[in-house]
């Protein structure tokens, strides 16, 4: 009986930590295809985690120009994700997206449009 007990509990721990990465799988896609994207320009700052002495990833700028297939793919990946959100803030006006903020258990998601076709601007930051 203590056995079934010691599993389910190990369950229950695996699972709200699956939940935590899988809960913007797809704007976290997005983000990995952009690294290699000519269109996109990344700003990634980092920090050391004076624990592990590790740098870690704390907040991801990223910026794109005229690509209008990839800003239509985040706006995609916003809503495919947005189940999965603690919190959403959203602006809209005259049928178009101005701002998305959605923020998940370990981070934080905004974009921004800009100002041509095809532009837009989406910071991720981590929490510490």
């Amino acid at each position: 009986m203590k056995t079934k007990v010691w599993i389910m509990a190990l369950l229950l721990i695996v699972s709200g930590f699956s939940m935590k990465l899988v809960a913007q799988e797809n704007l976290n896609a997005l983000v990995k295809k952009c690294e290699t994207m000519p269109s996109v320009n990344m700003n990634i700052i980092r920090k050391k985690n004076t624990e592990t002495k590790k740098l870690e990833t704390k907040l991801i700028n990223i910026t794109i120009n005229e690509n209008p297939a990839l800003v239509t793919e985040f706006l995609d990946a916003f809503k495919k994700d947005e189940a999965n959100v603690l919190q959403s803030i959203e602006d809209k006006g005259a049928g178009k997206t101005n701002s998305l903020f959605y923020r998940f258990e370990n981070v934080t998601y905004s974009f921004s449009p800009g100002e041509n076709e095809g532009c837009a601007t989406i910071s991720v930051m981590y929490k510490e």
